[in-house]
């Protein structure tokens, strides 16, 4: 690179250009628009999950910890921090993404596959039941997002709907 810097001073007395201006910035620049909007999308669905918990059938009689009572708890929390998010998006200037990337084709491709591979299993789960959409979903999400070792799709898909179907059914008694 010395070579380079004196061979350019020498011939036209010029030093040659910053590194950092031949790269191109990929990151993203900040943006208020980007960020109300994502502040509202989460109330407005934290809002819908908390009147969706509150419409929660329940067989016997309520009061206490029923089951209810956690996903009231979480939607009211992140309603609460959706409303901050709000808040913070209107009233101060836009944050910093630091090294966040721009946002690209293939991101939104792969938000969207996730999206619709979320729904099918909420659907194959009420239909179908727990573990089989559990293994399919699981080793899907983990191919969409880049896992291509189908030791690791298997395995990883396993054990997790093991320890979830094992956590809920046998030590929290409830069926899936």
């Amino acid at each position: 690179m010395a070579e380079l810097n004196q061979l350019a001073t020498s011939s036209s007395g010029t030093l040659p250009l910053d590194e950092t201006i031949a790269e191109p910035n990929y990151s993203a620049a900040p943006s208020r628009r980007l960020e109300l909007v994502i502040a509202v999308t989460a109330l407005a669905l934290s809002l819908l999950a908390l009147w969706l918990s509150r419409n929660i059938f329940l067989r016997m009689g309520g009061g206490g910890v029923d089951p209810k009572w956690w996903p009231t708890l979480l939607s009211v929390l992140a309603a609460g921090l959706s409303a901050i998010l709000v808040g913070m998006s209107l009233f101060s200037s836009p944050m910093s993404r630091g090294e966040v990337e721009a946002t690209e084709q293939d991101g939104w491709i792969r938000m969207l596959v996730a999206l619709t591979l979320s729904a099918i299993y909420v659907f194959a789960w009420s239909t179908i039941g727990y573990v089989i959409p559990t293994l399919v979903f699981t080793a899907a999400l983990l191919f969409v997002f880049g896992l291509r070792s189908w030791k690791g799709l298997v395995i990883f898909s396993t054990v997790t709907t093991g320890f979830i179907y094992g956590l809920f059914h046998y030590l929290l008694k409830v069926p899936l």
